[in-house]
């Protein structure tokens, strides 16, 4: 899918930079052309992963059961 017209993919060099403390987070939710694809509450932790010459974002979300 690409991306909305005047939008840039994030550089490897961004998230180095821009990256959070994510420690404080207790949901996590995924937005796409739909709206939320994907909500998870009770989150533990979050962290991720730039994989695939930086073309895939993957998000490990760690939850209560």
């Amino acid at each position: 899918m690409p991306l909305p017209e005047g939008r840039k993919p994030l550089s490897k060099e961004w998230f180095a930079e821009n990256s959070q403390n994510f420690s404080c987070v207790n949901r996590v939710e995924v937005i796409d052309n739909d709206g939320r694809s994907y909500t998870k509450l009770g989150v533990k932790s979050v962290s991720y992963q730039l994989q695939d010459d930086q073309r895939t974002l993957k998000l490990f979300v760690e939850y209560e059961e």
